[in-house]
Parts: structure tokens; C-alpha cells; sequence
């Protein structure tokens, strides 16, 4: 998380949890004891979560949450979730979990993902967008920039935050299973983005290289390639003992600059 987490507690009344910036790459031992000294210190009833300054989720934050709810439960407390934006929403909706969580369903449809346009007849060019190692602490920064890209092309919130969660879950991944570091290129050619995503760890195995079903809501397991499956046009895995390449094409919605 880039930002700390806070908890207000109030006597007999609800243990309020806030999050805020970009909650990736949670260690959740370390806010779960937080909010475990809290209800037991306040006698609490009510745990609170407020989502309102979260700006984005990774699977390790939805696990938060998830696990956070799972803690209430044990401890005789009610559980909610407020605040989450149109963004966080869908990504919760994408997980099952709105109906876990008591928050309403993000009917609408907003995937940029299906709706690309036919291959283009006429080679071009790919166009350099950014290219950069990173480790954990580096991962903000791709974002930044990521972010700052998106914006310039015209992509609107949900777009970009779909972007940017493929792209950050594969980038998670690759540090915590890849060796704590990687590599992302990205290009654009024509209607599609290709973010390039290598690192030099062990492998994916193989089981996780084909199409996977949706994680059971409220289980708590990485969910990052199920995830950027949904969101892209299509995920290509080369992985092998000297390291995996995930190459993601997002598909830019039409009328993008």
C-alpha cells in the first residue's frame, strides 16, 4: 500500500477501517492485528471499512478485505464495506464479491475487452510507450506512468483503471513468484496496446497457462491472470525455468486518441 492504513475505534460502537491511495501488494498480517486489537480493546460490534479515497485494488487488497470480513465474523461483529467508487465497484463485481460484501451489483458492463476492432489490414508500425525494469517499490511508478499514458489517449476512468489492474496484477505476480523483480514493455500498434511483462524466476505452471475458472467469491488465492483474462483481449504466457513473458493485448475502445 502506498498510503497507511488507519483504524478508528470508538467505544461500544464500530471499529472503522480506512483505506486510501493504492492498496497493492498488501501484507495483510499487519493491518489484520490492527483491526483485531481494536474490536477486542473497544468491545466492537460493527467493522467499517471506508473505501472512499482508494484509487485502486489488486487481489491482495480484495483478499483484505475478504479476510478482514472473515475476522469480524469471528469475533461476533457485523462487517460493511462504504465508499468504494464506480471503478472499485466492478472490480469487486468481476471477484463475485458485491453479494459477499452487501454492496450493489455493478450490472453494467463496461469491459473494453471484446469490443476491439478487426486486425487492421495494413501493417504499421509499433509505437515505443514505455519501457522500464521494476521491483516492488517500483511498481507505483509504472503505474504513474501508465496512468498518465491512458489519460492522454482519451480512455475514460473505467478503462484506465482496467488497464491498469491487469497490468499491476501481472507485474504482482511477477515479483512474488518471479524472483521479486521484472521487466515491462509496452507499444502501441493501432487499436491495441501491448504491455510485455518479463521476469527470471521459476515458471508459471503449466495448469495456469490455459483459461482458468473464476475464483470461488471469498476464497482467498491470487486471482491475477484469471483477472487480466477477463479484462484483455488476449493473454499469451511463454514460461519456462529461465522465466515467464506474459504479453497482455488490451483492446482500446473506439474513438481513442
Amino acid at each position: 500500500m502506498d498510503r497507511p492504513v488507519q483504524i478508528e475505534v470508538v467505544s461500544g460502537g464500530p471499529v472503522r477501517v480506512v483505506l486510501a491511495g493504492s492498496v497493492i501488494m498488501v501484507r495483510h498480517d499487519d493491518v489484520l492485528s490492527q483491526v483485531e486489537r481494536a474490536l477486542k480493546a473497544a468491545h466492537g460490534t460493527r467493522v467499517l471499512i471506508d473505501l472512499t479515497e482508494v484509487t485502486a485494488l489488486d487481489s491482495s487488497g480484495a483478499a483484505l478485505l475478504v479476510l478482514t470480513r472473515r475476522l469480524a465474523t469471528r469475533s461476533g461483529a457485523e462487517f460493511h464495506v462504504q465508499g468504494a467508487r464506480p471503478e472499485i465497484l466492478q472490480h469487486l463485481h468481476m471477484m463475485g464479491l458485491t453479494t459477499l460484501f452487501g454492496l450493489r451489483s455493478a450490472d453494467d458492463d463496461r469491459s473494453s475487452a471484446g469490443a476491439a476492432a478487426e486486425a487492421p489490414d495494413v501493417a504499421a508500425e509499433p509505437v515505443h510507450v514505455l519501457g522500464q525494469p521494476f521491483d516492488r517499490e517500483g511498481i507505483q511508478a509504472i503505474r504513474d506512468r501508465l496512468l498518465s499514458y491512458a489519460t492522454s489517449c482519451g480512455l475514460s476512468a473505467f478503462d484506465r483503471y482496467r488497464l491498469l489492474l491487469a497490468t499491476t496484477e501481472i507485474m504482482t505476480n511477477a515479483v512474488l513468484h518471479g524472483g521479486g523483480r521484472g521487466t515491462i514493455n509496452v507499444e502501441r500498434l493501432d487499436d491495441r496496446l501491448l504491455l510485455r511483462i518479463t521476469d527470471h524466476g521459476p515458471g508459471i505452471p503449466r495448469r495456469h497457462h490455459t483459461r482458468n475458472s473464476r475464483p470461488r467469491p471469498g476464497r482467498v488465492r491470487s486471482a491475477g491472470l484469471w483477472l487480466a483474462r477477463q479484462i484483455c483481449l488476449q493473454v499469451d504466457i511463454d514460461s519456462g525455468p529461465g522465466g515467464t513473458t506474459v504479453l497482455l493485448t488490451y483492446a482500446l475502445p473506439a474513438n481513442t486518441e
